[in-house]
């Protein structure tokens, strides 16, 4: 029987959300010129830029995955609130040094606010809409994309030289107690 691990979503603000990433807005009051804002959005190879569709699949997961040659983006471009989970970058040399269940942190995203994660942090396969419209989210990616994903239910990680490219990933079983399911409380 799995253990279920609960995790309190909260407001994701840039001082919360600075051990994963960084937010993507323009800070300060409107003005009366263009101003523009770097990002510090970085990548390995070829960047990508698609439309993800994310429909609505409840708020419980078991898979956490890290990019190692992108800072991944998102900008909300339609449907109500959502929620992402993160746990902070570990080891990248290290497919066993993954997040404690009690490291892992739910954010609400604010949809007029884009964000991106630091290379190698944690997080969730999914963005988590709060009703059944769903929606959709831009993502800044990479090709090749480098990454992980472990399944805290089963123990197993599967390492991919480029996520969605061809090969199959190398997998890996860890050590250590499992049969974890993540339930976001909104």
């Amino acid at each position: 029987m799995a253990t279920v691990h609960k995790i309190k979503a909260e407001p994701m603000t840039a001082e919360r959300f600075a051990p994963f990433g960084e937010l993507w807005d323009a800070p300060g009051p409107q003005t009366d010129r263009a101003e523009i804002f770097p990002t510090g959005f970085a990548y390995g190879g070829r960047a990508t830029v698609s439309v993800i569709r994310q429909p609505h699949v409840g708020l419980t997961f078991t898979q956490l995955e890290r990019h190692f040659g992108v800072t991944q983006g998102f900008a909300q471009l339609s449907g109500p609130t959502a929620v992402v989970c993160v746990a902070r970058p570990s080891a990248t040399d290290d497919p066993a040094d993954i997040p404690d269940p009690a490291d892992v942190h739910a954010f609400l995203i604010d949809p007029s606010v884009g964000y991106a994660f630091k290379r190698g942090t944690w997080h969730s396969l999914n963005r988590y809409s709060l009703d059944p419209s769903g929606g959709t989210f831009l993502i800044l990616n990479s090709d090749p994309n480098p990454t992980q994903i472990v399944d805290y239910e089963t123990g197993t990680a599967s390492i991919y030289r480029n996520l969605g490219g061809e090969g199959a990933p190398e997998e890996i079983d860890l050590s250590g107690d499992f049969g974890v399911v993540f339930e976001i409380d909104p």
